[in-house]
């Protein structure tokens, strides 16, 4: 039996089917950049063309799952459509064109499904504190009891209010006073700001999902390719290997979010994940038996 889980995320969609007797062995990975959350941070409203955009790209992701026979496929939605005051549009357009009924999820519940992709997909004896940089927003989770919070703050959204360092860190200051336990475990991040910058790093010209797994970024590093970035004009962002031309508009404030989050952790060294929310609800699935 196949399960389907699709992301609808601020900048893409994103769909994992896998093997419901083998968890762990994915049969497809696909995403579709719609950007469905251009402009909402300001206006509180999905776009019709955003919608439209979107409403295709999961029109494409459907036809995988047909493919792959899938048995149940959950579909949720997360900061943008979440803040959206139109969204009920949107979810009704999806229920009629693509006959999916959409779960619109709130910030803690994403980081609990991304939380559990994490822990399925990299082998740690210690505890994770999970970071999910996402386009409009950022959780954060750490430890047995699932401590969690979630910040109004990603790529797509730090970029459209052009926001600055002084505007990031103030919004980084919401996490408070965090546990004393939080500062022992290893700081994993993911993400398609994380997961493009270890592509960047390596020079990927075709993305190696294996190679992104699991691997490093010191501060340095992110360091480097965030300067790198800010030098670079947006055409040739948009040629750099590692890239997708789609995200490279974006890329910037993604990787000084990254950045600021790690010196506001006192963190020298992140671990990416490939395994996340996707792989959370996947799991989820296949242990309730939907």
């Amino acid at each position: 039996m196949n399960y389907a889980a699709v992301d609808i995320g601020t900048n893409s969609c994103r769909l994992l089917v896998a093997d419901g007797l083998n968890p762990g062995q994915s049969l497809v990975r696909e995403i579709q950049t719609t950007r469905i959350g251009a402009g909402v941070d300001k206006h509180k409203q999905l776009g019709q063309e955003a919608m439209d955009r979107t409403l295709q790209g999961l029109a494409k992701l459907q036809q995988i799952t047909q493919q792959y026979n899938t048995v149940r496929t959950r579909v949720v939605a997360t900061s943008a459509v979440r803040e959206a005051d139109n969204r009920e549009i949107f979810i009704k357009r999806v229920k009629e064109e693509i006959e999916w009924e959409v779960e619109v999820i709130t910030g803690e519940e994403e980081a609990r499904l991304s939380y559990q992709g994490v822990r399925s997909g990299l082998n740690m004896q210690d505890l994770p504190l999970v970071v999910d940089l996402g386009g409009g927003s950022t959780e954060f989770m750490a430890g047995e009891d699932k401590e969690l919070i979630s910040l109004p703050i990603g790529a797509v959204r730090a970029t459209e209010a052009q926001m600055s360092i002084t505007d990031i860190y103030a919004i980084l200051k919401q996490l408070g006073n965090l546990p004393e336990t939080w500062r022992n475990y290893p700081l994993v991040v993911v993400g398609g700001t994380a997961t493009t910058m270890v592509a960047i790093k390596h020079g990927m010209h075709e993305y190696n999902r294996e190679m992104v797994h699991g691997q490093t970024l010191t501060r340095q590093e992110v360091m480097d390719i965030y300067e790198m970035l800010e030098r670079m004009p947006l055409n040739l962002r948009r040629r750099l290997p590692g890239l997708q031309p789609e995200r490279a508009d974006i890329i910037n404030k993604g990787a000084l979010i990254l950045l600021l989050i790690m010196d506001y952790l006192g963190r020298q060294e992140i671990t990416i994940s490939e395994s996340d929310i996707l792989d959370g609800i996947i799991g989820e699935m296949i242990r309730e038996g939907l």
